[in-house]
């Protein structure tokens, strides 16, 4: 019995091993670092919009990182991408109305309504750049997210880095953690599904 039962542990952490390596080469590691001093624009991926039109605390600290990266002349234009997806709230359509009462002049705000998930944010966030000959852009969103996001990025985006926004006030190291682990998930069932 004790010999089966170390078989099975020693099975175990092997597949497990192996499956966090095949992931890391899969999905790589986000691509943080800067290589110029401006991007033609910002593209902000959608999160949970409340059923009174207000964007959930995830949402609003993206949307604070982009203006914050607008009012530093880092980025020209902001992208806001995200449908209706929790309820009848279109999130681009509350992100910009959050991005114009932080500062920034509605003209400089595009909206991509179409989105209902990351692959999506980028797909077509990436169509909207190309009519806009914008040539790169910087993706906003949460920490947790970034390897998501970014491996979309790489299909639909020729030119890009990824910026994290900061973590809600209200949200726990542990719930961020968790976030982590299960968006690293979804990506990997998501694979396994064929949706690469």
């Amino acid at each position: 019995m004790k010999r089966s039962v170390e078989r099975l542990s020693f099975l175990t952490a092997g597949f497990l091993t192996a499956n966090i390596l095949f992931f890391s080469v899969m999905f790589r590691r986000p691509k943080v670092r800067w290589e110029q001093d401006q991007y033609d624009c910002a593209i902000v991926c959608g999160c949970r919009v409340l059923e009174d039109g207000t964007p959930s605390d995830t949402l609003k600290k993206r949307v604070e990182k982009a203006v914050e990266l607008w009012k530093d002349r880092k980025v020209q234009y902001l992208i806001m991408s995200g449908a209706a997806v929790c309820n009848d709230q279109v999130e681009a359509e509350a992100m910009k109305r959050y991005a114009v009462k932080l500062g920034v002049p509605a003209e400089y705000i595009l909206k991509e309504k179409r989105a209902v998930s990351t692959y999506h944010n980028l797909k077509y966030s990436g169509e909207i750049m190309k009519n806009c000959n914008f040539r790169d852009c910087v993706v906003v969103t949460s920490g947790w997210h970034l390897r998501k996001a970014d491996h979309y990025a790489r299909q639909n985006v020729e030119h890009y880095v990824m910026a994290a926004s900061g973590r809600p006030d209200k949200e726990k190291v542990r719930k961020s953690i968790w976030l982590h682990v299960r968006t690293n998930l979804h990506m990997y069932l998501n694979m396994w599904r064929g949706y690469y």
